[in-house]
Formats: structure tokens, C-alpha cells, sequence
């Protein structure tokens, strides 16, 4: 199945042992560069000093301040991720010599899927552009190193899935990161165990294919034996411009935390213009 997934074992013992001592373990889906939602996201949660939260990916792109959202989630010691397809892209398209000056394959993918507006968060934030590059490439580092998934006693997160025609360990990073249809069209359990939380696909788009759910999380109709959906997808697009498949109404643009304590969701539109 490809390269080795990349797990983060000490980060799995610390989150299992905050569900395990009754505190809250919040997922948030896709964020893509609207730091200002995020923290008016967060500061609802009403966090415990034990909680925790786990980003599932795609940090960056399309919203302005995508810089200030990595570093928050560097600096904040409750605050984790996962690395999402955008965060791959950085990784492939960014040349800490270049920096959009000249435009690889790799760089143009990147660019025309978000990455201008992060670069343009990246000098907003740091100045110039060697001050602002160097922030870069270090955080393209640290992405490096940010697991695909979390397996937890009950729980699966992951940024975009998994192959249904596969044994679900073992699976590619690549898959985690891109999965889509392979994954959420499945007729069976994935995890026969476990409920599989996710980003990337857009909930009212791609899973419930119905413009009223816009701004709505998505429960699989596959049940596990405990009763609980076989996954859970949380992109709730706060990033597109949503119109209705008519093109016409704005549609809720909204970014969800899910509480894999409780199982609550809890909702936030978008506050940037």
C-alpha cells in the first residue's frame, strides 16, 4: 500500500489518557487559514484545564491567516494536528530558495490551491521576505513530522480516510491524506471497532450530495457494533465560497469541533468577510 503511515505513539498514550480521566478530546475539521474562526471556535469549547484538541489537517490555504493558525498550533501545548493534503502540498511545493519567485510543477499545484494566500499570511506576519521564508521552511519542518492518523481505543482520526478494499492498517499516508469516494461510499465497517473521524470532503458536497445540510456534519448510515456510525466527516466548509448547486444562495460557511468525550458538535460560522 505504499509508504509507511506515520504515527505518533506518545501523542496516542497522552490523548487516550485524557478521555480515559474523563476530560474532553475536541476534533476540529478543515480550517484552512481563518484564524480569526478558530478562536472564536475555541474559546466556545469552554476548555478544561485537561482538554485537549486535534486538528485534522489543512491548516493552511484559501483564508488569510494561515500563518497564524501554524503557529498557534505550534506554540499551543494542547493543540495538535494531524498533516491534511495542504499541508503535503506545502511540503512538495515550497523552495526555501524561491518562495513563489519561480514557480516549479510542485510550487504551481500549491499556488493555484491556496498557497498564494499563505504566502501572503507568511509576510503579513513576519515582514520581509527572508523573515517571512525562513518562518516557512521551518514549518514546512515541522509538517514533515505531523502523524497521518490517531488510533485511539474508540477512534480513528484521520484527514481524508481510508481504501475500503484494503485492511485499514498499514494504509499509506497518501491515502490517509486524499481518500475520498474509496472511503466513505463503503458498505461495511472500515474499523469494526472504532469510529472514524475526518476532514477533506465537504459534508453538504460530497456526503450528504443536499444543499439544506450545508454547515452539517455527517453521520454514516454503517453502524459498529456499539451502535456508533462507522465515520463521522467534519468538513463543513468554512472555507469555499458556498453557493447552492443553483449558484445563487450563499450557503452557511461553518467550522465544527466535535467532542469524542461526549459526542457533541459544536458549530461556528465563519466571522471573516
Amino acid at each position: 500500500m505504499g509508504e509507511l503511515r506515520v504515527r505518533n505513539s506518545a501523542l496516542e498514550i497522552k490523548l487516550q489518557s485524557i478521555l480515559d480521566q474523563g476530560s474532553n478530546v475536541w476534533v476540529i475539521g478543515d480550517v484552512h487559514g481563518y484564524f480569526g474562526t478558530l478562536e472564536a471556535l475555541i474559546e466556545r469549547l469552554a476548555m478544561g484545564g485537561n482538554d485537549a484538541i486535534v486538528m485534522l489537517g489543512d491548516l493552511i490555504d484559501r483564508g488569510p491567516t494561515s500563518a497564524d493558525i501554524v503557529n498557534h498550533v505550534r506554540t499551543t501545548s494542547n493543540i495538535h494536528s494531524i498533516r491534511g493534503n495542504h499541508e503535503q502540498m506545502m511540503i512538495e511545493g515550497f523552495d526555501d530558495a524561491l518562495f513563489f519567485k519561480d514557480l516549479n510543477v510542485e510550487a504551481r499545484i500549491w499556488y493555484h490551491n491556496g498557497g498564494i494566500n499563505t504566502e501572503s499570511s507568511y509576510i503579513a506576519k513576519y515582514g520581509n521576505d527572508d523573515d517571512a521564508c525562513d518562518r516557512a521552511s521551518d514549518d514546512v519542518e515541522w509538517m514533515r513530522q505531523l502523524p497521518t492518523e490517531i488510533v485511539l481505543n474508540d477512534w480513528r482520526l484521520v484527514h481524508g480516510g481510508y481504501d475500503q478494499n484494503h485492511d485499514v492498517e498499514g494504509q499509506s499516508e497518501s491515502i490517509h491524506m486524499h481518500a475520498r469516494k474509496q472511503f466513505f461510499t463503503s458498505g461495511h465497517a472500515i474499523d469494526p471497532i472504532r469510529t472514524i473521524l475526518f476532514g477533506h470532503s465537504v459534508t453538504f458536497k460530497h456526503l450528504h450530495k443536499d444543499d439544506s445540510k450545508a454547515g452539517e456534519i455527517w453521520l454514516s448510515d454503517i453502524k459498529l457494533d456499539d451502535g456508533r456510525p462507522m465515520a463521522i466527516g467534519l468538513d463543513t466548509c468554512v472555507y469555499h465560497e458556498c453557493h447552492d448547486s443553483e449558484g445563487a444562495t450563499m450557503l452557511p460557511r461553518v467550522l465544527t469541533a466535535y467532542n469524542i468525550q461526549t459526542e457533541e458538535a459544536i458549530y461556528q460560522n465563519r466571522i471573516e468577510t
